[in-house]
């Protein structure tokens, strides 16, 4: 029964961690948006906001990043969920099998359970492989996403640098463009550190 529990949070951390990824995917194409307004506005500038035009290009950057690392994660997350709930469903049939095997004293009735027996074992090691294959994939594609959000912090910065040197008529709105990529960023980080979190708990109770 305790196997069965820790497969059944392997499957909830999994749907945990699909779920931060999706909150996340979806501030990233916010921050897409954003990003092609900004161009917009440092169009109708003109020169005084000529350099606010290159950083847009990269915040459009960092926010397709994030949606397409978003997306490969939630698949491998995805792929998890599913993982452990065949794992749930495999560890399940072995037990029965087994209690029947253990209930049982007639030799030849039992010999005929060994062999599907056998059989779920070879499955239940081939999802154990998998599962750690993918929780392992799982936390490098997370890391990699973190380290990535890093530059947010330097676009907002320098954004935040060019916006001063805009005429007054756009300086509002193009500050507004570098609170708006922080804000997205530390909200971003704030989902990914939590799907770490989900996939380092399933990793501790993997026992």
């Amino acid at each position: 029964m305790e196997q069965l529990d820790r497969e059944y949070q392997y499957f909830v951390g999994a749907a945990q961690v699909a779920a931060s990824l999706e909150q996340a995917n979806n501030i990233a194409k916010q921050l897409s948006i954003t990003a092609s307004n900004a161009r917009a506005v440092a169009l109708r500038a003109g020169q005084n906001a000529a350099g606010f035009k290159p950083l847009t290009d990269f915040i459009d950057q960092l926010a397709n990043t994030t949606i397409s690392s978003s997306k490969n994660i939630n698949e491998l997350a995805n792929k998890l969920s599913r993982n452990s709930a065949n794992k749930y469903r495999i560890d399940n049939a072995f037990n029965k099998f087994n209690g029947v095997l253990q209930s049982n004293n007639q030799a030849q009735f039992n010999q005929s359970l060994h062999q599907p027996i056998s059989m779920i074992v070879k499955q239940q090691q081939a999802l154990s492989f998998t599962h750690r294959s993918l929780l392992e994939k799982l936390s490098e594609e997370l890391i990699l996403l973190s380290d990535e959000l890093r530059t947010a912090v330097v676009l907002a910065t320098l954004s935040r640098v060019e916006a001063s040197q805009a005429d007054t008529d756009f300086q509002d709105t193009l500050y507004s463009v570098a609170d708006n990529v922080e804000e997205a960023a530390t909200k971003i980080k704030a989902h990914i550190l939590s799907a770490i979190e989900h996939v380092n708990s399933i990793k501790l109770d993997r026992r």
